[in-house]
């Protein structure tokens, strides 16, 4: 234990000096370097702050490099780890226009309640849930303890915050198991019946669409897209759950 106390302080200089680096090679316009070096201080970053940051960064390192596919996939992965970040939600939406696709809020009901239900972490969404039952048990306490209008109103109301508190973790299950991976290539990829190109082609798979991850052989990922399994090439897949 010791042992590992003494090592912190050269692991967490090795983290900031990757990152100083990184930056000194990004200001100089050598978008390739700083970029191998964040994904570097990536692996051994602590904390979902600090994650978060360093993903954006490789984001703007992808779209200065003008690979805004690859740019969409990091800020997407950057806003799973702080969904409420407003800088990566800009440049979100300007990687995927210069990506040509379509916006990720597209401003309708259904984008805004997407959005709204997404704004918090899993973690997030599991405490407010909490937090939210913790209250209603108060007042079914206090209705079942003293009675009256006033606690069986108090119990309703917490009954329908609890409700609506519900929706974001709810949101978190229909997502689905199994990792997240976007399409990255800009022609889209086939989805196969088996791990090899001269399978029967049972699904096309659009850049930028979420799959989920399902198994793996050499090359080859079964992802779930539209609710059927196919075989895609690992490198038309972006791993978003960094």
């Amino acid at each position: 234990m010791i042992a590992l106390l003494a090592l912190l302080p050269l692991l967490v200089g090795d983290a900031v000096d990757l990152d100083r680096r990184a930056a000194e090679a990004y200001r100089a316009k050598e978008y390739a370097t700083a970029a191998a070096l964040w994904e570097e201080a990536l692996a051994e970053a602590e904390g979902p702050g600090e994650r978060a940051r360093l993903l954006y960064n490789l984001g703007n390192g992808s779209y200065r490099r003008e690979r805004y596919l690859e740019a969409v996939g990091w800020y997407t992965a950057a806003l799973r780890v702080a969904p409420r970040d407003g800088a990566a939600w800009k440049n979100l939406e300007l990687a995927r226009s210069k990506a040509e696709l379509d916006p990720a809020d597209r401003g309708d009901l259904a984008s805004t309640v997407q959005r709204l239900l997404s704004s918090l972490t899993l973690a997030e969404a599991q405490w407010l849930l909490l937090g939210a039952l913790l209250g209603w048990a108060v007042c079914l306490g206090g209705e079942a303890l003293r009675g009256g209008r006033a606690w069986r109103r108090a119990a309703l109301l917490g009954l329908l915050v609890a409700s609506a508190c519900a929706g974001p973790l709810a949101w978190h299950g229909l997502q689905g198991q199994g990792r997240p991976l976007m399409i990255q290539q800009a022609a889209g990829a086939t989805g196969r019946s088996e791990p090899r190109p001269d399978a029967a082609s049972l699904a096309r798979l659009d850049p930028g669409e979420t799959v989920r991850w399902r198994d793996e052989l050499p090359g080859w990922v079964a992802v779930e897209a539209d609710g059927r399994r196919v075989w895609v090439r690992e490198s038309a897949l972006f791993e978003l759950s960094r």
